[in-house]
């Protein structure tokens, strides 16, 4: 009964804030709301006990990348940090850019150059 009573006291101290839409306020503009009017000296132990209750939330949702997954992202993951460890030199990087910039100009059927 008590929850009920501040959530009606929170939702009534929102008349006097600006809402933009004329639905009732989101759970979280309740949130934001009750933790602008908290004295910031206070929004530390405020974050402690928010923190707190969710550590005691019995997690409900499975893991979201399962397995198989991740495998595959680490494989990806691998990959790119082979490329990132080559020792391959500035001037044949630029030299392979040159060359694919005219390569891709060459055969346009528009004038104007694609990488100008």
């Amino acid at each position: 009964m008590n929850a009920v009573l501040d959530w009606y006291r929170a939702y009534s101290s929102l008349a006097a804030m600006p809402h933009h839409s004329s639905s009732p306020p989101t759970a979280l503009e309740l949130l934001l709301h009750e933790t602008e009017a908290t004295p910031r000296e206070y929004w530390t132990d405020l974050l402690d006990a928010l923190r707190q209750f969710r550590q005691k939330i019995p997690p409900t949702a499975s893991p979201v990348i399962d397995a198989e997954q991740a495998r595959k992202n680490q494989a990806a993951i691998d990959l790119l940090d082979s490329w990132l460890g080559e020792t391959e030199d500035a001037t044949e990087h630029q030299q392979a850019w040159n060359f694919l910039k005219t390569a891709l100009d060459e055969d346009r059927l528009s004038d104007r150059p694609l990488f100008p």
